[in-house]
């Protein structure tokens, strides 16, 4: 019990004080460990249905993204901490040319320990920092920072995906595959976590959280997924296309540089 006690201390203190930081401020208060993670995201928004200009340096369709970015990491590393099997999720108005409207809630998997929570956050906090939709724009706040069951499942054929955190957040999404089970819809894109992803129907979209303030509903909009792999090397390489937006909706020279480098497709 005491033990119990003592760690339920320990996370409340690490959340309080990483809540309080931005995503810069986050990002260079303390040195960022070498990470590598793998695993399958999920982005739905209220852009139209297979059409969302953000993924390709454009700008948002309603001036506002409100957006959820999930991860399930599926194998991983910050340093000597696994990250195996946890979740991670990010909703808030993700992307804005007005940044005064940007804000986001950051939701860490409970399963997570003390040092694992603070090695997710590290990690999101970094790439979030490095992110850049429009130059000179600060990068999405983080809010608020909750611990909360995230139930995330994907079917065996890979083509069901459904997230759930209890009373907060709900996404259903199906991805299409051709003949030979290959994603239909594929694209290059600006993106957190690849450079790369497959866009797929958005069967729901509901956010509720009366914490936060915030409640809509996006059932039927944008939706992609995406198979990654990033490290912390790719984004201090500044490899990734997410890095060098202006939202100009077409791409800059540097992002067609990383795309004819990796031999990705430009339209």
């Amino acid at each position: 019990m005491r033990k119990s006690a003592l760690r339920g201390l320990a996370i409340a203190v690490l959340l309080l004080a990483i809540g309080n930081l931005s995503g810069e401020d986050a990002a260079h208060s303390k040195q960022v460990e070498d990470f590598k993670i793998e695993g399958v995201a999920l982005w739905e928004c209220q852009c139209p249905a297979y059409g969302c200009p953000c993924q390709r340096n454009g700008r948002p369709t309603h001036g506002t993204c409100h957006g959820s970015d999930f991860a399930h990491i599926s194998k991983g590393h910050y340093g000597d901490i696994k990250l195996d099997g946890l979740n991670v999720a990010m909703v808030g108005n993700l992307v804005d040319a007005n940044s005064d409207r940007l804000f986001a809630t950051l939701y860490l998997d409970d399963k997570a320990t003390a040092e694992q929570s603070e090695a997710l956050t590290r990690i999101v906090e970094y790439m979030n920092g490095a992110y850049v939709a429009l130059a000179d724009q600060p990068p999405v706040p983080f809010n608020r920072l909750k611990r909360v069951p995230i139930k995330f499942d994907e079917s065996a054929d890979r083509t069901h995906y459904s997230l759930e955190i209890p009373s907060i957040l709900q996404e259903k999404a199906v991805l299409r595959r051709d003949k030979s089970g290959e994603p239909l819809f594929t694209m290059t894109a600006m993106d957190l976590w690849s450079n790369t992803v497959h866009n797929a129907d958005n069967l729901k979209f509901e956010y509720h959280d009366a914490d936060v303030g915030k409640s809509w509903d996006h059932s039927g909009n944008y939706a992609n997924l995406k198979y990654f792999t990033v490290t912390k090397q790719m984004y201090a390489d500044q490899k990734m296309l997410g890095q060098h937006g202006d939202m100009s909706g077409a791409w800059t020279p540097r992002q067609l540089e990383i795309i004819r480098e990796a031999g990705l497709k430009e339209k």
